[in-house]
């Protein structure tokens, strides 16, 4: 009985010792579970702020993307279209999702690219196209850009340099030109003293003629070379005297200026001479596009400037020339100089001001030039229009 006791006191021993050491793994465990939890709640919180910032920068980047000037297109290995930006898609015209580079790029350009790379869409845009691939072989980014005005910018500022050069060698030119010119004028002009036969004085007269044609276009080139900007006040009225004294002599027959005097008292900051021989170009350009045209010569003032107007009743102007008429040098008449209404768009922009162009084929021209003004309003604005018929002057 004894010896069972002493069992029994011995298990209970052993029990009390494996029930301790089951506590103390337990108490282990628990402890290791709220170690665990929170290490799992802090890996949880990290991946959040993680998902979180990613999807952040996923939204600046789509946000990116859409407000670009430039377009965007994401190719996947097999060269087909993931991923478009909106500007790539008005590049385009269309949206390209899932289609082949290779067929949108036929599809979108021009089979024959600009002379310096740039690829032409069918609208006219010029396209400048950088490829880079993207890390581990995935693909391939392109970048589209619309490169339309930079070129033309381009093309423009080349233009004026062309003629910033063609400019000085014109002025160098006509100061040539006018000393030795000047003397065969004199020259001519003396032999109508002599007893001509008449042959001889028709010749003459034709040759003096000739002679102030070509000192009229080395006038015009030293205008066009110059511009004549400001100089001195001069009275609208008193610009118009002296085109009609100036055309007085080369109005056809059949032709008829009319000139409103409206607005004459309003005075011009400017050079008169150079504003004169503009205006002047302005009505021969009228009258020799129709030899019975009705041109009228008139003013208007418009928020503290004025628009000097030579209107005619003439063809009009082709559109398909339209957008050449203003280049110097450039004419449809054989013997014209092209270069009236460059030496009117030269002494407009010379004062400040521009020239406005408007015409439609069969019903006439209308050019001004829109100079800022000096209000000098001494007897209003109201005056007479005077009319100049053939070669006679009112």
């Amino acid at each position: 009985m004894e010896h069972r006791g002493q069992q029994l006191e011995q298990a209970f021993r052993a029990f009390s010792a494996v029930s301790g050491q089951l506590e103390q793994s337990y108490r282990y465990l628990q402890d290791r579970v709220v170690e665990l939890t929170h290490q799992l709640e802090t890996v949880r919180a990290e991946r959040h702020v993680k998902a979180q910032q990613a999807e952040q920068l996923a939204e600046r980047l789509e946000l990116l993307l859409a407000t670009l000037p430039a377009g965007v297109i994401v190719l996947d290995t097999d060269g087909r279209i993931q991923m478009s930006n909106p500007a790539a898609r008005e590049i385009l015209g269309f949206d390209p999702m899932g289609e082949r580079w290779i067929e949108v790029a036929r599809r979108a350009f021009e089979p024959s690219s600009a002379s310096n790379g740039d690829s032409i869409t069918s609208d006219g845009k010029r396209v400048t196209v950088l490829t880079s691939a993207l890390s581990g072989d995935a693909g391939r980014i392109l970048l589209l850009t619309d490169v339309t005005e930079r070129r033309a910018l381009e093309t423009l500022v080349n233009r004026n340099d062309r003629l910033g050069a063609m400019g000085k060698m014109a002025a160098s030119l006509a100061h040539q030109i006018r000393t030795p010119l000047a003397t065969a004028l004199l020259y001519l002009t003396q032999c109508r003293k002599a007893a001509l036969p008449e042959k001889y004085g028709v010749s003459l007269e034709r040759g003096i003629e000739r002679l102030h044609d070509m000192d009229r276009l080395v006038r015009d080139m030293l205008v066009f070379a110059r511009g004549g900007g400001p100089g001195e006040r001069v009275r609208v009225t008193d610009l118009f005297e002296d085109v009609a004294a100036a055309v007085a002599g080369i109005l056809p027959e059949a032709a008829q200026l009319e000139i409103d005097r409206a607005h004459g008292t309003v005075e011009i900051e400017g050079n008169r001479s150079t504003l004169v021989a503009a205006l002047t170009n302005l009505v021969r350009n009228a009258v020799e596009a129709a030899t019975d045209a009705h041109v009228t010569l008139s003013a208007k003032e418009r928020g503290g400037r004025i628009v000097l107007t030579v209107s005619d009743s003439g063809p009009g102007i082709p559109d398909a020339i339209r957008g050449r008429v203003l280049e110097p040098f450039f004419s449809t008449r054989s013997a014209g100089t092209g270069l009236g209404l460059a030496v009117a768009k030269t002494v407009a922009e010379a004062h400040g001001g521009h020239l406005q162009l408007d015409s439609e084929v069969g019903r006439g021209t209308t050019i001004g030039l829109e100079l800022p003004i000096r209000i000098a309003h001494e007897h209003g604005n109201e005056a007479p229009v005077d009319t100049i018929e053939g070669r006679d002057v009112a």
